[in-house]
């Protein structure tokens, strides 16, 4: 599917300006670091011409693999490309977002892209990706519920997958940096990847650069309160608190990029196994932006009715709780003694 016309030139800025976009090594990119050539594309200073590092990895060998999505950053990423002498096959992953995938096929075609493919990965984003996350109750930093960290290692796994099928000897992607002018693209060499596994650090939190953004993920927020109330009903509670270890482990290890990593296929298992017995309904209310749990049931549930009641006895013996008391008294009195000791200094 070659664009019958030339490449277009690069879109207008944002300020509505044409002026031309100048690529240059980052302060924090290094060579041989393993994460390939990251280039930043910013527009020059006025009074300064726009210029192009002369790379060796850049000299119009072969084709790439670009991760598009039809905005302004990847189309400029395109063009310039195409400008470096690379044919570009631009890749759009539909993972259940509402976008008009037909324009923004005619727009990278317009734009000079070789070769134009939309791949529908949403069935295995929501059973490989969304689920695992769900099991393992993910929240970064306590308030993220990991929507865009999920899909960039599902869309970057089909990315490597077409680079292999149509020989592409590298693989592009573009990430928005601090500022709003400013487009990162990262080209890899495919042969660092290896049978499929992609790594993309956003090196932006990683250096500990705090990004102010607003996340709304409605679906997934009554999910987790759902998942978490049916959990406590039917996972045994050592397990549980080793499991919820695991989850910020995970959380973080999604966060930074590692999905592919052996750290992160180990805590996935772990977890995995975590959840062979939590099963259930859990009826919730929504009202206002928060979920209420008003009911669940299981038949898995570790709840013994007749065990927690004050009115039956069942196979509890209070008498047993007495050498409970001793041994754990035990350590608190000699704690308080030595304590006593160093006040009296």
């Amino acid at each position: 599917m070659r664009a019958a016309t030339s490449p277009a030139p690069p879109p207008a800025s944002r300020d509505g300006s044409n002026r031309p976009w100048a690529l240059i090594p980052p302060r924090h990119a290094q060579a041989g670091d393993g994460r390939g050539q990251v280039l930043e594309a910013r527009r020059p200073q006025p009074g300064r011409q726009a210029t192009t590092p002369q790379l060796d990895e850049m000299s119009g060998k072969g084709s790439v693999v670009l991760a598009y999505s039809g905005g302004l950053d990847t189309s400029c990423i395109l063009v310039w490309l195409k400008e470096q002498g690379y044919d570009v096959i631009a890749y759009l992953a539909n993972i259940g977002q509402k976008e008009d995938f037909e324009e923004a096929r005619k727009k990278a075609l317009k734009l000079g892209a070789k070769k134009v493919f939309i791949e529908d990965v949403s069935k295995e984003f929501v059973e490989e990706f969304v689920w695992p996350a769900i099991q393992s109750s993910a929240l970064y930093e306590d308030r993220y519920l990991l929507g865009t960290s999920l899909a960039r290692p599902c869309i970057a796994r089909r990315q490597v997958e077409i680079a292999q099928q149509e020989g592409a000897k590298y693989v592009s992607h573009g990430a928005t940096g601090k500022s709003k002018i400013k487009v990162l693209a990262a080209m890899l060499p495919l042969k660092v990847l290896g049978k499929g596994r992609f790594r993309a650090l956003p090196w932006l939190r990683v250096a500990q650069v705090s990004l102010a953004c607003i996340y709304e993920t409605p679906a997934g927020t009554i999910l987790y309160h759902a998942h978490l109330d049916i959990e406590a009903f039917t996972m045994d509670r050592e397990v549980r608190k080793i499991k919820q270890g695991l989850g910020l482990k995970f959380a973080e290890l999604v966060y930074t990029g590692f999905w592919h990593s052996p750290e992160c296929e180990f805590v996935r298992h772990c977890i995995a196994k975590s959840q062979e017995h939590v099963e259930g309904k859990v009826r919730v209310s929504v009202f206002k932006g928060q979920v209420y749990i008003l009911g669940r049931e299981s038949p898995l549930s570790l709840y013994n009715e007749e065990l927690v009641s004050m009115n039956v006895q069942g196979d509890y013996e209070p008498a047993d709780a007495t050498g409970f008391i001793n041994i754990n008294s035990l350590r608190l009195k000699e704690y308080h003694r030595l304590q006593s000791k160093v006040t009296a200094k």
